[in-house]
């Protein structure tokens, strides 16, 4: 079996506040990456199996993703421009936003490949395993940045009405 699919995508609870909002998504964000690893591997795997876990991986990148990296590059980003002294930090929340960009890119071509997987999920494409590798590492070195140096800074340097701003911010998005 793949993936428990549904445990992973539940949505934020209202107790949550936005820095446990972001870590949620990134364990949702490794999860599901995780299996489009295993989709992208050869695998006995039943078809029907297969076709379930690729549409959740789907799912997830094209509904769902989209919220996180919003939540980092309208809510996050502007407030921490605005306070973050210049260095590392500073440095760290524009290297944020700039990472989503090859992110972005190979998401879109991998969107293509898990749909085809999950309408015929026989098929084999052996280039969608380096990609998926490639997306994986990408998501390691992206999200260690945002865990120690971005959700910190976060922490620290917000006060605590842009805190709870945001956190309003990221709850509805998810309500549209």
């Amino acid at each position: 079996m793949f993936v428990n699919i549904h445990g992973a995508n539940e949505s934020s609870s209202r107790n949550e506040d936005a820095a446990s909002m972001l870590l949620g998504c990134h364990q949702r964000i490794r999860h599901f990456t995780e299996v489009a690893l295993r989709l992208a591997e050869k695998s006995a795997t039943p078809p029907a199996e297969r076709a379930t876990a690729a549409q959740s991986v789907l799912r997830y990148y094209t509904e769902a993703l989209p919220f996180h990296e919003a939540d980092e590059n309208d809510s996050l980003h502007p407030r921490l421009q605005r306070v973050l002294p210049v260095g590392v930090l500073a440095d760290a929340n524009e290297t944020m936003v700039r990472q989503h960009t090859e992110i972005d890119a190979l998401v879109a071509n991998l969107i293509l490949e898990w749909r085809a997987m999950a309408n015929n999920p026989s098929q084999e494409n052996p280039s969608l395993l380096p990609r998926t590798q490639r997306l994986q590492e990408l998501w390691t070195s992206h999200l260690q940045l945002e865990e120690e140096q971005v959700i910190p800074a976060m922490q620290k340097f917000l006060p605590a009405a842009d805190l709870r701003s945001m956190e309003a911010e990221m709850r509805a998005r998810r309500q549209r």
